[in-house]
């Protein structure tokens, strides 16, 4: 079984962020020339341009060279992924079996970033050095970034460092190894959830027991954020500057992390209940559109 541990970059010398970013450019890059080889095929053949045909054609690009040989075949890798469910789809829609329209896949932003992803993960006792090439290794210095104390001695499969608002920081996400435990819970006791606004989550199972998550937290948030957002952008406005500022992007990167540690805690809150209680299976009232045309007033709207 395979977990995932999420961290934020911090305490990175102005240096060791600009080697990252630079980097998660040169990877945008690979990417965009791996787009355009499947596009360019497809659109004069009308077939699919797979993984090592276009890596055959990539690995004597520059954009390939500048990086660590792993990290950009996994970047190649990635738009592989992304076509093949393009194709797939397509195939379900000639089928008639998808009624929706089938997008193909777009060139990443000019000057945006994107993940870097090390597939062959060396750890050094309670860290870990960022692959290079050799070629970027003769300019640059190494970067060495400390994993949580959490992930020690597990086994390491992945690890995925993500650019968040335009590179403005770093979160690196570990994905790693585990045995997998088989707890047999009752598969006869079940725990329905029905997910709100005020109540986050109303759970009852069928024996009788009953809880609730408090959802108003999570409004306060959100309301919180838009207050401010709009305050800095009226400044923003007056002063005719067109670009999110960076004081938006901080309250955006805040209201981010505090929505992300409430949801993960709530899910976890709810496991926990179901193993000690026996819980088996999990019933979740779902809309497949809950977030679109929502009518339901201003305020539950938002």
């Amino acid at each position: 079984m395979y977990l995932t541990v999420k961290h934020q970059v911090k305490r990175l010398s102005k240096e060791d962020y600009r080697n990252i970013k630079k980097l998660s450019h040169i990877a945008k890059n690979l990417a965009n020339e791996a787009i355009y080889n499947v596009r360019k095929h497809y659109f004069q053949t009308k077939k699919y341009l797979n993984y090592k045909a276009n890596y055959k054609l990539l690995k004597s690009r520059s954009n390939y060279k500048k990086l660590n040989a792993n990290m950009a075949q996994q970047i190649i890798m990635e738009v592989d992924k992304m076509f093949a469910s393009f194709f797939a789809l397509l195939k379900l829609k000639q089928k008639g079996k998808y009624s929706q329209k089938v997008k193909l896949p777009q060139y990443l932003p000019k000057n945006s970033f994107t993940t870097l992803i090390i597939g062959f993960v060396r750890l050094n006792r309670n860290h870990f050095t960022i692959p290079y090439s050799n070629s970027f290794k003769k300019e640059h210095k190494t970067i060495t970034i400390v994993i949580p104390p959490v992930l020690e001695n597990k086994k390491i499969k992945e690890i995925r460092i993500l650019p968040k608002l335009d590179a403005r920081y770093f979160e690196i996400q570990y994905i790693y190894e585990i045995a997998e435990e088989q707890r047999d819970l009752n598969k006869n006791n079940a725990l329905g959830i029905d997910f709100g606004i005020n109540s986050l989550a109303t759970c009852t199972t069928n024996t009788g027991r009953t809880f609730i998550l408090d959802g108003r937290k999570l409004k306060s948030i959100n309301q919180w954020y838009n207050k401010e957002n709009a305050r800095l952008q009226s400044i923003k406005d007056k002063q005719k500057y067109k670009q999110i500022t960076n004081r938006q992007k901080a309250v955006t990167r805040k209201r981010n992390n505090r929505v992300d540690d409430y949801i993960s805690k709530s899910a976890r809150l709810i496991i926990n209940f179901c193993l000690l209680n026996d819980i088996g299976v999990l019933v979740c009232g779902y809309n497949t559109e809950f977030q679109r045309n929502s009518g339901m007033g201003k305020r539950n709207n938002q």
